[in-house]
């Protein structure tokens, strides 16, 4: 295939130039209102990342085991990353473009800049070295002028790498969400086997082609352009823009210095990822504690940790809750509204424990309807088990419900226990997994019982 010729290479007129020198040199003003209103996006992007995290963890994951489970929080975190940098990098450069409109100003009320040998309470040895060292104000103007470009186009570098990153990860999830219900289990592993395959050779071969040796063969040239240049099948249509940037960059740049650049800012910014990673852990689970550990305090077991997750008077109403809720970690009522959460990779599991029987055909749609809600409702009753202290629900009666306003769907129940006791109580959920007894535990919520009277 032959790449038509860019309309960019074509030779510009001298009045082209002419206004190409005068936008060059008006840009500043752009500049200013671009990285106000950028700074002011970016600060919205890690709230609404953080929501549709939640939103992707409890309705389209099927799995968050292993890497499919893990996947999720990286890309969220260097979504979140990406976007600090790019507040920082637009924060540099509105800083320095207003110093520099400072200067402007201050040269074109001052004409001659800086005149060193008329600075006062200095000596004239003072004078000559500070002369030899500042330079002079025009001078230092333009480089700052310079300093300001090159910021600019590095932070729109990080833009475009940001975009295409969420929108890649955004088509995979929906890829995944989509295909990987309809794809069973036996099938599914050399899918992911194969897949891993084909990225594993594409990194090989990516290794080899940059070998001076190798890519600088005449019969290896074109593949080489060829294989590099399907990376616009995935840059969505941002490809020309970011190597116009980083072309520029590379061929005034020398090779040692690219080289050191491009090593610091990687290793800063996967720092940036492991932190922001590690907060969100946090966040999600407040067990994690590698940033703020304490001698004696541990969150591994349960009964002896309070989650406030675990609480309705402590959640907000858009909000995710964890496995199961109670109404409050002090409850004065003789009863435990008991809420359990139902997120989509539960599914995984209740499929193997409830098969769905065959219905009969010749039922109306309705009927039918009408039978899967009351086997599903049995079905959930049997496998869902439910125990507060030592005395355990035979039947603890769970209907289905939408909590809050992000919908979350679940299971909630009315518990009417005769055992508790003033003090600290706890409840129990888990999940029978066979036919001998074996229980996968979903939840442990202690509580104190203090009644009104």
């Amino acid at each position: 295939m032959v790449d038509q010729p860019a309309e960019a290479t074509d030779q510009l007129s001298s009045q082209q130039e002419e206004k190409l020198r005068e936008l060059t040199a008006q840009s500043w003003n752009l500049e200013l209102v671009v990285s106000g209103v950028i700074m002011f996006a970016v600060l919205q992007v890690p709230d609404l990342l953080d929501a549709a995290f939640d939103y992707v963890q409890y309705n389209l994951l099927s799995q968050t085991e292993g890497l499919s489970g893990m996947l999720p929080k990286l890309a969220t975190s260097m979504m979140k990353a990406g976007c600090y940098v790019l507040f920082i990098a637009f924060l540099l450069n509105f800083v320095m473009r207003a110093y520099w409109v400072a200067l402007v100003g201050l040269l074109a009320v001052y004409p001659a800049g800086v005149q060193y040998d008329k600075l006062p309470f200095t000596t004239a040895y003072f004078r000559q070295r500070t002369e030899a060292y500042m330079g002079s104000l025009d001078q230092y103007i333009l480089r700052l002028d310079r300093r300001c470009n090159i910021v600019f186009a590095v932070a729109f570098i990080f833009v475009f790498q940001l975009i295409v990153v969420a929108l890649s990860y955004l088509s995979l999830l929906l890829l995944h969400a989509g295909l990987r219900p309809l794809i069973p289990a036996d099938y599914w592993q050399p899918i992911k086997t194969t897949f891993f395959i084909v990225l594993g050779m594409y990194l090989v071969m990516s290794l080899l082609l940059n070998i001076p040796s190798i890519r600088e063969r005449p019969d290896i040239a074109s593949f080489h352009y060829q294989f590099f240049s399907a990376n616009r099948l995935v840059s969505w249509g941002l490809y020309r823009p970011f190597r116009f940037i980083t072309n520029t960059f590379f061929s005034h740049i020398p090779r040692q210095k690219l080289l050191q650049t491009i090593s610091w800012v990687f290793v800063a910014f996967m720092a940036l990822i492991i932190v922001e990673f590690t907060v969100d852990l946090s966040r999600q689970d407040r067990r994690s504690s590698l940033l703020n550990r304490r001698h004696l305090f541990t969150a591994r077991v349960d009964s002896l940790f309070i989650n406030p997750g675990a609480y309705d008077n402590q959640l907000t109403e858009d909000g995710y809750t964890g496995e199961a809720t109670i109404q409050a970690d002090i409850i004065r009522e003789p009863y435990v509204r008991l809420f359990i959460a139902y997120p989509k990779s539960l599914d995984v599991l209740l499929k193997k424990l409830a098969p769905e029987p065959t219905w009969n055909e010749e039922l109306s749609i309705t009927e039918r309807r009408s039978q899967f809600a009351r086997w599903s409702h049995q079905q959930v009753n049997r496998l869902v088990r439910i125990s507060v202290n030592d005395s355990l629900y035979q039947n603890s009666d769970l209907f289905f419900t939408e909590r809050g306003t992000a919908h979350q769907r679940g299971w909630q129940t009315v518990l009417l226990p005769t055992n508790l006791k003033k003090g600290s109580n706890v409840v129990q959920i888990s999940l029978r997994t066979d036919s001998t007894g074996t229980e996968e535990k979903l939840a442990t919520i202690p509580f104190w019982y203090v009644p009104e009277n």
